[in-house]
């Protein structure tokens, strides 16, 4: 099962992420989850798009598979409008981003807004999906086991790793060891907040805005173009650390021009052919979903 991904329009006032989620029934799910999923490989110009004869056909397509999934899905477990409505608006908001991208702007995970629940209770064994899991509502599936749900997203101070699952924290923090038994929610910190530079999550675990610098053990703005990258090899947005050139960062090269790295190019782009080339728009994904 995928975490799910769309397109947007490209225009920004045809947009607003503010406005509320529309609740989908289960219902209606089926048709509206292919028109949208097919107007995004299409509008996206998804190479895999050439299954389908054209827009139409992938949605016929598309609606008769999602239907027998989710009939089958359903056949015992219950469905939440209210979440499939904020799945299909997270769809809304990719453009049509390469995965990073799309992943880091509006991430969906079906563990704070499960789409499907199932009947099993506490202690029953259980697996997840891209919408959600087997538990009955008011149960996680944790490590493979029906627990009492944490609070999704887990807040600052709370456990976020159970056995070898780590589960989401809120909006501006993430999940990482303090040094106590278990792993659990920590503010992301700020330029001149201490850190430890030989833990690599102190400064951030997703961003290269910040690193931690090893001789005020601080975090500070990581270097620009020109700087030295000593300290992990890490640069700022738009920068890789470049060894041959007395390991100091240099701006990454443009969509087709030359490469000998996957880490030169672009953020979503890899060299292939010793060019850099556009990885897939992350929503080409959703031809296989759910």
């Amino acid at each position: 099962m995928l975490f799910l991904l769309g397109c947007q329009p490209t225009d920004p006032e045809a947009k607003d992420e503010d406005e509320p989620a529309v609740p989908i029934e289960a219902d209606d799910a089926a048709r509206a989850l292919a028109e949208q999923i097919c107007g995004d490989l299409f509008s996206c110009e998804c190479a895999n798009s050439t299954a389908f004869v054209d827009q139409a056909d992938c949605v016929e397509q598309k609606t008769e598979q999602v239907q027998q999934d989710l009939d089958a899905i359903l056949e015992s477990g219950t469905w939440n409008a209210e979440c499939a409505g904020e799945l299909a608006k997270t769809w809304t908001n990719w453009e049509c981003h390469g995965p990073l991208t799309a992943q880091h702007e509006s991430p969906y995970d079906p563990r704070a807004c499960p789409v499907v629940k199932g009947t099993q209770g506490p202690g029953a064994d259980c697996w997840t999906m891209g919408l959600g899991d087997t538990c009955s509502p008011g149960l996680a599936c944790i490590d493979q086991v029906c627990i009492e749900a944490p609070t999704f997203p887990v807040p600052i101070g709370g456990v976020c790793e159970y056995q070898w699952e780590t589960l989401p924290c809120e909006a501006g923090s993430y999940c990482a060891w303090n040094g106590g038994e278990q792993a659990i929610c920590v503010a992301r910190p700020q330029a001149g907040d201490p850190c430890n530079p030989n833990n690599e999550y102190l400064c951030g675990s997703s961003s290269y805005d910040l690193i931690c610098d090893q001789s005020s053990a601080t975090c500070i703005a990581a270097p620009g173009t020109d700087e030295p990258c000593f300290d992990g090899f890490l640069c700022g947005p738009g920068n890789y650390c470049d060894g041959g050139k007395d390991t100091t960062c240099q701006p990454r090269r443009e969509l087709g021009q030359g490469c000998g790295a996957d880490a030169v190019c672009p953020v979503d782009a890899s060299c292939v052919a010793n060019i850099c080339t556009a990885n897939a728009p992350a929503v080409c994904s959703l031809i296989n979903w759910p």
